[in-house]
């Protein structure tokens, strides 16, 4: 299997994904593989939950192809943007980049509240959950609203992603 990166217009991921999983489900479809786009969970101060994008755009999409050319036909889709990093050269995601996506997929397509612990620096040290052994600098901290952000290295450059968070707990550094 690999895992291409799509680019879409952000607010038509989902009929983006209806769109082509109908053209796969064609028996006329040149290839088989499943779509995915992944979303966090999130909490207002009010204690409403609700869920939004985390890569805002982007769609990943798992097949057995191996001939990135094939692949052409999702460009006449609907909202299609661009293949990441290029569509003129498709590639599929580099080791790291599926490291990630592959990380954050073993906890399915929403991505819950994530558990985090803050040091006497304040430094934010992720517990558990999908960003476990995922590099990232955590950039901000909103503790009113149990909000952080993440800055990842994702795609050839800096993401910053917004998580909420569940627990906050101050962790004693001993020498």
């Amino acid at each position: 299997m690999v895992m291409y990166c799509i680019s879409v217009r952000t607010g038509l991921e989902e009929k983006f994904i209806k769109a082509v999983q109908t053209m796969l489900e064609s028996p006329e479809s040149p290839f088989q593989g499943k779509l995915y786009f992944l979303k966090k969970q999130m909490r207002l101060k009010t204690g409403k939950e609700y869920s939004e994008a985390f890569f805002p755009g982007y769609i990943f999409f798992e097949t057995e192809e191996k001939d990135p050319s094939r692949l052409r036909c999702l460009t006449s889709v609907s909202g299609f943007l661009r293949f990441l990093p290029n569509t003129s050269d498709i590639a599929p995601l580099k080791e790291k980049d599926l490291g990630i996506v592959t990380s954050l997929l073993k906890f399915g397509t929403t991505i819950g509240i994530v558990p985090v612990t803050f040091d006497e620096n304040d430094r934010i040290v992720i517990k558990d959950g999908p960003f476990k052994n995922i590099p990232g600098k955590i950039v901000a901290v909103n503790r009113r609203n149990k909000r952080v952000n993440i800055e990842l290295d994702f795609m050839n450059g800096m993401k910053i992603v917004g998580l909420t968070y569940e627990e906050v707990h101050r962790q004693v550094v001993r020498d």
